[in-house]
């Protein structure tokens, strides 16, 4: 007989004995006709599991805890390139993370499976340890992306272009159709569309591209946008559609080299349209780069032009013509903007039809004159109109006589000599330039166009009055992108103001023209008044011009520069506007330091500056801005600076100290900003940053600081000082800063930087009139209301952000009188021990402004809202939740977080202002709301990686509702969603999407 290996070892009694009771016996009982020793062996192969159970257990743990930190890594990796960057992770990365992710949750269900078994059960898992090994040491080996982690967004079809409603119902909606038929033409790969200035080119073909844009319309892949300048430079047009396409050229690249890449990525965008605005002269495709269009490619290129000449010279296979507006277009848009029927009274109407006739059907000169006589009932001012726009005369480049009449005659019309100045000074800016109307208005002070008497805040409101005045006449309009900050001169009209300024004033432009060397000494006329070499690629200035009567001098944005002669200014003493914004320069000439009747010197953004020549005589000077500069002290003299109104040195990351005893000669001072900066206030440095001083500034108006800590910035609260300011942003301690969303007018951003403030006891008083509040990383705060921070006297606070502060558990407790009845947002992220918005139940009124809502990384929070917060949110218009992975309900009832045993499926919950709900990858989501909820204004809705969400529970009664975003998930989940009632899912059903696809 052969020997039984299982009695070849020896065992613990207790083993063998559990072995022999519960495996052995019962074994041999259901054998049958097995031999006795056949199961001694199959025994011995299961205790032999058993002892190397606990083996691979050890080296399961092991394993995982590799993985994890390989899947951290990876996700940090993917964070950094996804938002700096702006990438796009793969789709590969993301399938390995849902495996880690699965593996990880499977590996934590064994081993709380193993936790207090018995052997039985211990030794029936003992291979799927084994199995899970094998799958982990598989995924870090499938974890080493090699190819890296992420890929290039795609493009978007084009951008949606802002403009104003088509003139003429049928002369520019027929261009506009003959336009559209022509691009939907399989035949027609180039189109020309001329016509003269100001008569509504630009205007038809911004519709035409939102046209495209739309997605009911999406006839090509691309749509790109560009203006071209008058000045044609192959070279910047290369640049401007490269753009379009998110495509970077290498500063080694030639014009061979920058045609031939960008070739290459115009054709794999398939089918695209290139829209070039506003031609002046035909240039050869194939030397920017751009694929001759054809049926094959299915491409197009559409250009604007003022001369019909330009359309023969680039081989067009159509040509458009923009005809000016009929006469009663004309006249029913003249009425329009003048005011109406009630303004043209009879003995006005004559004149009126007269003046329009003389418009000659150009809409901008029709708008434009129109808005000069708005609200006008004097018939004599009516016919001073007709005589002066009979006799005005001037001839701008592309136009005929008549229209720059027209143009001239809205420039004659402005009010005084003061907005007139205004009004030129533009033209100092490159074409097609979108200027800051902060920057603007800065120079217009600093020139005196703006009266002095006044305080700077009300100089500053004059200017803006100013900027309106001259939109409102259509001489300036307001820039697409920027709304209300950065405007521009339509070309024309830049044209009128050049014109006027080659006599007097005198201005010499050369902006924006890759101006590579300066202007020789001759070349400086001795009576300029202004000169703009801005936005050029300028190295040096090593002449000495000769200009006594030099009032502006435009330098900024020459990022190239690096040296300036130290005489430069010697014989322009008579500067009052010098701005160096943006220059390569590490020192400043000296001869700076004789510009006794300078008014405003900026040199913001000039990060290399490091040396500053005395300013001890500029005692006029009113605006220093030295911010981002690399100075380490304040320049010498700035205590004799007693007129100085605005003092900048926000983000001067290496000046320490700001010497005491300087701030109380700066006795006008209304503007001071040391944001970013590493010079720190405090009340316990005699040597300088002395926050008593800036207490004693009576006169401030508007003030950025950072506060070395909570005692210092405690001290100025107390001083109330911060009633007079018209706005603040103080930062205490933090060496975070928030660049990317524009401040509130009253801002505090708190952080301990992981250290302490000093006095832990220290209770955090806030300015009544906060109206942001940011803290991160802030350990020494449990929630909002907690005794010790001082909210209840904050009546203002609108937004409040709170980051990364690991003992917040909850927001707002019941007990507490902190209610936040103002706050319209509230941000919080990464709050590991969050576990509820509001604890008990509020009373009313609590964050009853409350609009948004954002809450991400949130690990421990189970629901966002309880029904009886919900009823005091009716003012909420966007929630979203993101990344809180053990978010179980989006709203639950009171007590529901902990039990189930309120099924109350009817309850109806409504949200009216409701807008946007987006929840994004909340892994244990079940519920939205029990019962239904209406939300009747919801415009977007956007649903992913919630595979636990098993109904839509959204009623929206207004079927007129166009909703944006999209439900994803694999398609058996889409398919098992259920809904409140089969209109909402009809509604909701072009959103569904497989996230496979």
């Amino acid at each position: 007989m052969p020997q039984v290996k299982f009695w070849a070892f020896s065992f613990p009694t207790r083993v063998v004995e559990a072995a022999m009771d519960s495996v052995f016996f019962e074994m041999v009982k259901k054998a049958g006709a097995q031999t006795i020793i056949d199961m001694m062996n199959k025994a011995w192969g299961q205790l032999n599991h058993y002892r190397s159970l606990n083996e691979n257990l050890e080296k399961l743990k092991s394993e995982m805890e590799g993985l994890s930190c390989q899947m951290e890594d990876v996700e940090e990796e993917l964070r950094r390139e996804e938002i700096l960057r702006g990438k796009k992770r793969k789709s590969e990365v993301e399938l390995w993370l849902q495996n880690v992710k699965k593996t990880k949750n499977e590996v934590h269900s064994i081993e709380e499976e193993l936790q207090g078994q018995r052997w039985i059960s211990r030794y029936s898992l003992a291979p799927h340890v084994e199995k899970k090994i094998t799958k982990v040491v598989n995924l870090k080996k499938e974890g080493i992306f090699s190819n890296g982690l992420v890929v290039d967004p795609m493009t978007d079809v084009g951008v949606y272009l802002l403009t104003t409603p088509l003139v003429g119902q049928t002369t520019a909606k027929k261009a506009l159709e003959t336009i559209w038929n022509s691009l939907k033409d399989v035949k027609i790969g180039k189109i020309g569309v001329y016509g003269m200035g100001g008569v509504g080119k630009t205007t038809i073909m911004k519709h035409i591209n939102n046209r495209l844009k739309l997605k009911e319309a999406q006839l090509f892949d691309n749509v790109i946008w560009v203006t071209v300048s008058k000045e044609l430079s192959l070279e910047r047009l290369q640049t401007d559609i490269s753009k379009g396409i998110q495509l970077n050229f290498s500063e080694d690249d030639d014009e061979v080299m920058r045609s031939a890449k960008l070739c290459v990525a115009l054709m794999r965008r398939k089918k695209f349209v290139l829209i070039l605005d506003d031609m002046w002269e035909a240039f050869p495709l194939e030397r920017v780069g751009i694929p001759e269009p054809n049926q094959d490619n299915g491409c197009k290129i559409v250009f604007t032009t003022r001369d019909q000449r330009v359309c023969r010279c680039m081989e067009s296979h159509i040509n458009i013509k923009v005809e000016v507006l009929s006469d009663e277009e004309a006249w029913d848009l003249f009425k329009d903007k003048v005011g109406g029927d009630e303004v043209l009274s009879p003995d006005v109407q004559g004149i009126a039809k007269n003046i329009v006739r003389k418009c000659g059907g150009l809409p901008i000169a029709i708008i434009t004159v129109g808005r000069a006589l708005r609200q006008v009932f004097n018939v004599k001012v009516w016919e001073n109109a007709l005589y002066e726009l009979k006799c005005s005369s001037a001839e701008i480049k592309g136009m005929d006589g008549d229209v720059t009449a027209l143009l001239k005659f809205s420039y004659e019309r402005l009010r005084n000599d003061q907005v007139k100045a205004c009004f030129q000074y533009c033209a100092l800016y490159p074409e097609d330039y979108e200027i800051s109307t902060e920057e603007l208005i800065e120079h217009w002070m600093g020139e005196g166009f703006i009266d002095e008497i006044r305080s700077r805040e009300a100089r500053i409101n004059k200017g803006q009055a100013i900027l309106a005045e001259l939109i409102d006449t259509c001489l300036l309009e307001t820039a697409e992108k920027y709304l209300f900050n950065r405007v521009k001169m339509h070309d024309l009209i830049r044209d009128l103001a050049i014109s006027i300024t080659r006599v007097n004033p005198l201005f010499i432009v050369k902006a924006g023209v890759k101006l590579k060397e300066e202007p020789k000494d001759d070349e400086w006329i001795q009576n300029v008044n202004s000169v703009s070499l801005m936005s050029n690629d300028l190295k040096r200035l090593s002449g000495q011009p000769n200009c006594p009567k030099l009032s502006t001098l435009l330098l900024h944005q020459n990022f190239k520069l690096v040296s300036v002669n130290n005489s430069f200014f010697q014989y322009m003493l008579g500067l009052k506007v010098l701005n160096l914004s943006n220059a390569g320069i590490d020192t400043l000439p000296t001869s700076l330091s004789d510009l006794e009747n300078l008014h405003t010197l900026l040199l913001e953004g000039c990060y290399k500056l490091k040396l500053v020549p005395t300013l001890e005589k500029l005692k006029k000077l009113q605006v220093l801005n030295l911010s981002g500069a690399s100075i380490r002290e304040l320049p010498l003299g700035i205590e004799q600076l007693v007129n100085l109104k605005c003092l900048d040195l926000s983000h001067t990351t290496d000046l320490m100290i700001f010497q005491a005893g300087v701030m109380p000669k700066l006795s006008f001072l209304e503007d001071f900003s040391m944001y970013g900066s590493s010079c720190k206030w405090s009340c316990n440095n005699n040597e300088g940053n002395r926050i008593d001083e800036i207490i004693r500034m009576e006169q401030l108006v508007n003030l950025k600081l950072v506060f070395e800590d909570l005692r210092s910035f405690s001290k100025y609260v107390e001083k109330e000082m911060w009633k007079e300011l018209k706005s603040f942003h103080f930062v205490i301690r933090a060496s975070w800063l928030t660049y990317h969303v524009p401040p509130s007018k009253f801002f505090i951003e708190m952080s301990r930087e992981g250290g302490l403030f000093g006095n832990e006891n220290l209770p955090l008083f806030f300015p009544d009139n906060t109206l942001r509040l940011d803290l991160k990383e802030y350990h020494n705060i449990y929630r909002l209301s907690q005794p010790s921070v001082i909210l209840s006297n904050v009546t203002k606070l609108e937004e409040c952000h709170i980051k990364q502060c690991i003992f917040i558990t909850c927001i707002l407790k019941a007990e507490e009188d902190t209610l936040l009845p103002t706050l319209q947002r509230l941000v919080l992220d990464n709050l590991p021990w969050l576990t509820t918005l509001c604890e008990g139940v509020m009373p009313l009124g609590t964050l009853a402004c409350l609009k948004v809502i954002e809450i991400s990384e949130c690990p421990r929070l189970k629901y966002v809202f309880q029904l009886g917060l919900l009823l005091n949110l009716q003012n909420l218009e966007e929630i979203t939740v993101r990344n809180c992975e053990h978010m179980e309900k989006l709203m639950a009832e009171e007590g529901e977080e902990k039990s189930e045993a309120n099924n109350n499926n009817n309850r109806t919950i409504t949200l009216p202002k409701l807008r946007q709900l987006k929840l994004t990858h909340l892994p244990k989501l079940k519920s939205i709301c029990k019962g239904v909820l209406i939300c009747d204004s919801l415009h977007t809705i956007e649903v992913s990686r919630c595979n636990k969400l098993n109904k839509i529970p959204l009623s929206i009664s207004n079927r007129s509702s166009v909703l944006e975003g999209n439900i994803t998930g694999e398609t058996e989940w889409l398919n098992a969603l259920e809904w409140f009632d089969l209109d909402t899912k009809e509604l909701l059903q072009p959103l569904l999407k497989d996230d496979k696809e």
